[in-house]
């Protein structure tokens, strides 16, 4: 492990950090589904304003950015 991160010229506190972050649930799982799930249903010709605003007609509050 020593020399894959010398090797990477990454810190091995830089290492532990993403490999304990990975384990960590995303708390944005449920809304990504719902987003892929309207971006399919119509084909791919949605984009961001007609998802949002298909979110919001579902009751989902979700920030503009």
């Amino acid at each position: 492990m020593k020399y894959l991160l010398r090797a990477s010229q990454m810190a091995r506190s830089t290492y532990f950090y993403h490999e304990q972050r990975s384990k960590l649930n995303d708390k944005y799982s449920d809304l990504k589904q719902q987003i892929k799930m309207i971006y399919h249903k119509h084909k791919g010709r949605y984009g961001y304003r007609r998802i949002t605003l298909a979110l919001k007609n579902m009751g989902l509050t979700i920030n503009h950015k």
